[in-house]
């Protein structure tokens, strides 16, 4: 606890401390003096400080109360703007630097060097808007912690194996706010290297989202040299202009295929091959020519269907960590929700029949991706992608027994780029894949099930396994446990 919590804790009027007197304080130390024997977790160095700082430093105590971020951070509050005067008092900077450097140092040291760890940049930067009140000894600690993320920074870019995974934050527009506190004839030839280093890396690859990503972020930095800020806008305006560009021939050479149209049309296919049939003279030649045709077509979307399946299976689960950049997490899916939007886009929202229904129970440390498919007509050997299902670690849904199933299972959904293999887009956006995936993943999702009752996910063997229910009571016993009936 420092003072200016001590402060809020006593409820004492904030906006009188200029016009404070003696026999005020007076009353205020009594008042803390009863708190102590009520709170043990009153300091008495802090009551006594917050009793000193009453007395010596009215004016930077009345300043701080008055601003709003200053105020909210000391007293670990969140009140808002109409809470605070619109306009503060005029204090000297040496004075407020002193009042902080006594009895508030500690609290900002330890937030810097925490979100300095974390990466969390926004929330410096609010702090960092009033550097000029903060003491010397703490400004030169945060000037040497953003050196160092740059350093580090640039020695990942210089290494032989490059994994950019923990230096994502140099693509945020913050990262540069941040350098920008601390602009020095040595931060700029710093930003200067990882500029080169950078060009260097998107001229070899105009599409790396990565390179993009730090040269657009990075016209956020501030310096007193022109040459670098006329160079740093410039690149920034050359890639929005190849953006624009490669978006605008994406989206005229059309969206690709659509398994959704597909079932449309095959649908409609084969009405027309039933009608036909109907109104034919009874031509057993137009029969058998007609049946040859709708083989022919089922075993060529079924092929189709093949090759795109195992494309896609490829990119879920070919990505290598070291690879991995330009990652956007997402941590908002409940179970139910769609997650794919190429393939197994149709969004679940099905009225199953109680004679249909069975449960699957995921009981791993993983999340699941559940790939439904259909069959349009009970004979057909090609089953349609319809579904993409989240299904989260300890929870169950329901689907239909009349469904096929894959299983895509992992940790840390996101959308994110890898060297190793090459991108599924739909629109701007890629497709989500796990960042942490379990031994044999792809083993696992290449495997067609077909269920008549219950299943259970189960941990196994740092992977995963599936039983149908009855299967997991056998291996409860002891019982050998058969795999569940995968379909040709």
């Amino acid at each position: 606890m420092n003072i200016i919590e001590l402060f809020e804790n006593l409820n004492i009027d904030k906006s009188t401390l200029l016009q404070i007197t003696s026999e005020e304080i007076i009353k205020i130390e009594k008042h803390v003096n009863v708190e102590k024997k009520i709170n043990p977790d009153i300091d008495v160095n802090v009551a006594n400080n917050l009793i000193e700082a009453l007395k010596k430093y009215p004016s930077e105590f009345q300043f701080i109360a008055n601003n709003r971020i200053l105020y909210n951070f000391f007293s670990k509050k969140n009140y808002y703007r109409d809470s605070f005067p619109s306009q503060n008092i005029v204090v000297d900077n040496e004075r407020v630097k002193m009042f902080i450097e006594n009895y508030l140092l500690d609290d900002l040291i330890i937030f810097f060097d925490k979100k300095s760890i974390e990466n969390k940049f926004d929330e410096m930067n609010d702090l960092l808007v009033y550097k000029d009140y903060f003491p010397e000894e703490l400004f030169y600690k945060v000037s040497k912690r953003a050196e160092g993320k740059l350093d580090f920074v640039l020695s990942v870019l210089n290494s032989k194996e490059q994994n950019f995974f923990p230096i994502l934050y140099v693509k945020q527009a913050s990262f540069f706010i941040f350098l920008s506190h601390f602009v020095s004839s040595d931060l700029d030839d710093k930003v200067h290297s990882l500029l080169n280093e950078i060009v260097d890396i998107y001229n070899v690859t105009k599409s790396s989202e990565f390179a993009e990503g730090i040269m657009i972020a990075m016209a956020n930095y501030h310096s007193f040299d022109e040459e670098l800020m006329d160079t740093i806008a410039s690149n920034k305006r050359i890639v929005q202009n190849n953006i624009e560009g490669r978006e605008g021939k994406s989206s005229s050479s059309g969206s690709g295929f659509s398994w959704r149209v597909f079932g449309i049309i095959l649908v409609i296919l084969l009405k027309i091959a039933v009608f036909s049939n109907k109104c034919s003279s009874g031509s057993s030649d137009y029969d058998i020519n007609n049946s040859e045709n709708m083989n022919t077509i089922m075993e060529s979307l079924n092929e189709r269907y093949a090759s795109d399946k195992n494309h896609f299976i490829n990119y879920l689960t070919d990505c290598k960590t070291v690879f991995i950049d330009s990652i956007k997490k997402i941590d908002t899916l409940k179970t139910g929700d769609k997650v794919f939007k190429s393939m197994f886009s149709s969004k679940f929202e099905e009225q199953i029949p109680d004679s249909l229904k069975i449960n699957i129970k995921n009981k791993s440390d993983f999340d699941v991706v559940l790939l439904i498919s259909k069959k349009i007509n009970r004979n057909d050997v090609f089953k349609q992608p319809t579904y993409s299902v989240f299904l989260k670690k300890k929870e169950s849904i329901n689907v239909s027994k009349n469904d096929f199933f894959n299983f895509y299972v992992g940790n840390e959904l996101a959308s994110f780029l890898s060297n190793d293999t090459e991108i599924i887009k739909y629109d701007k956006e890629h497709e989500y894949r796990f960042i942490k995936q379990p031994p044999k993943s792809k083993e696992i999702l290449k495997v067609d099930y077909g269920f008549t009752s219950d299943v259970i996910i189960r941990n196994y063997d740092e992977s995963v396994r599936i039983e149908t229910k009855e299967e997991s009571e056998n291996s409860s016993k002891g019982d050998e446990v058969v795999d569940a009936v995968k379909v040709n």
